[in-house]
């Protein structure tokens, strides 16, 4: 199987445009807590995830992380602003949190390929408008929801992500101290909003859950 023929992106594009990418391009397997790119790097290739998971973030003065987003399954991992440049600034740390499987194409060709073909400028147009509007609603619910709207919104938006993680996990994603995680949740079981049975969170009452992460905005 070619390379491309791996990834969705390049799902009805013309095979023959793809010759000179697939023979370029590059497969990787990483491993958990494996680093792809630090910040302020510069990129001269393109990075797909094709399976895995990849968290990014940032490093504070003090030395501690903090959690932007992560991106899964058929994503594109380099931020691509403009087809004009000829590198990529990364922004942030990229690390794997599972063992997931990578493939890089040259950045300048990558660029070539697309251009000349209208059904892989728009993939690309859909793809970086939809991991934008995920990635812009992280940044503000990080920025504009207090601790309780966080949990609440995770709960509400995302339960089975929830429940496959640690309690530890799910306080850095949400950048609060896990001793505050517990007191949320304490007060949503008090309330009646949520239950914990054989170790799974189960949401009993969602619309008013929803109330306070819509009240935050």
């Amino acid at each position: 199987m070619l390379l491309t023929e791996r990834l969705h992106f390049f799902d009805h594009s013309d095979p023959a445009s793809l010759i000179l990418l697939n023979n370029t391009a590059k497969y990787k397997l990483y491993g958990a807590s494996e680093i792809l790119v630090y910040e302020e790097d510069d990129l001269n290739r393109v990075y797909f995830l094709i399976h895995g998971e990849a968290k990014f973030y940032k490093v504070d003065r003090f030395e501690s992380e903090i959690f932007l987003y992560s991106l899964s399954d058929q994503t594109l991992l380099t931020n691509i602003g403009s087809l004009k440049c000829d590198s990529i600034s990364c922004f942030s740390n990229i690390e794997f949190m599972v063992q997931s499987e990578v493939i890089s194409f040259d950045l300048k060709l990558f660029k070539e390929v697309v251009q000349k073909e209208n059904q892989l400028l728009i993939n690309l147009v859909n793809l970086l408008a939809d991991q934008k509007q995920m990635v812009d609603c992280m940044i503000s619910m990080g920025m504009v929801y207090d601790v309780t709207a966080k949990v609440a919104k995770m709960l509400h938006d995302h339960l089975p992500l929830y429940n496959s993680l640690k309690k530890q996990e799910i306080s850095y994603r949400l950048n609060i101290q896990p001793a505050t995680l517990s007191r949320v949740l304490a007060k949503f079981i008090r309330l009646g909003l949520i239950s914990e049975e054989n170790q799974k969170t189960i949401v009993l009452k969602k619309e008013d859950l929803s109330h306070y992460f819509k009240e935050a905005i």
